[in-house]
């Protein structure tokens, strides 16, 4: 077995613990961002995540961040996703019962509230062209499909029963999609790590502390992208993984990684 499957299936173990455990929120977001192959990739296009980042707590307005958030595009357009997390713990039904339980109800009512402020036209301009802006380079002109993914619970509330399982399928739609924590542990292999970024501003700064890909930087001006001291480090490790080339000789981060600002 190549190491990465043994590396990968502790991770998996480490995930099935916490998951069996009641933990705060926040440490299952600490983990999604710190292994990012967990992250759901629900309404992924042809063209993958957009250069291979994910934006935690970006904001559409004050109170409104969704956890996570990438794009991803096809040749004609655009999905950007926002998506919820709640506590494994939270449940879908009252006991005994097929009644939505309130932590579903709540978790779905946040859903409907993003969805009720995209419908403000002003609100979907000033997000896809103002917070978003710039970084939908290249094809930035695409049309723009808002969709949302909840993240909510265990399967076994629901696995064994007909009328439960129809009754959260029934609260789906074309834009959006709930999945268990169980379904995160599952296609590892086929969900790559992504860069965890933050929007600041007229900045994007790295969060992730490993190199991912290089694309990114050969996009993007230099002065809108921030990176730490670690991240830069390895960067220069991976050198050798380095893929896009420059017109003016060798690979397009030999001539912008210099140029990247700190966070």
């Amino acid at each position: 077995m190549h190491p990465d499957f043994h590396v990968q299936d502790e991770l998996k173990q480490q995930f099935a613990q916490l998951l069996d455990e009641a933990h705060p929120e926040q440490v299952y977001q600490t983990f999604l961002e710190k292994h990012t192959q967990f992250i759901p990739r629900e309404f992924v296009q042809n063209h993958g995540i957009h250069f291979d980042l994910v934006f935690r707590k970006l904001h559409l307005a004050s109170d409104y961040a969704p956890d996570f958030f990438y794009m991803s595009k096809s040749s004609a357009d655009w999905n950007l996703v926002l998506i919820e997390i709640e506590k494994p713990q939270s449940r879908y039904f009252k006991e005994g019962t097929n009644d939505l339980h309130p932590d579903l109800v709540s978790a779905y009512n946040q859903i409907l509230q993003w969805r009720g402020w995209f419908q403000d036209l002003s609100n979907y301009n000033g997000f896809i062209n103002g917070t978003l802006g710039s970084v939908r380079e290249p094809m930035g002109r695409n049309a723009c499909h808002i969709k949302y993914v909840l993240v909510h619970g265990r399967r076994h509330e629901f696995a064994e029963n007909t009328i439960r399982r129809n009754k959260i399928k029934s609260m789906e739609g074309d834009d959006f999609k709930i999945l268990s924590y169980d379904s995160l542990l599952e296609a590892l292999n086929r969900k790559y790590p992504l860069y965890v970024c933050a929007r600041k501003n007229e900045w994007v700064d790295f969060l992730s502390t490993e190199y991912v890909s290089d694309e990114v930087f050969s996009y993007f001006a230099p002065s809108m992208l921030r990176i730490n001291d670690e991240l830069r480090k390895d960067i220069l490790e991976n050198r050798p993984n380095w893929r896009i080339s420059s017109l003016k000789g060798g690979r397009a981060l030999d001539h912008v990684l210099d140029k990247l600002g700190r966070c």
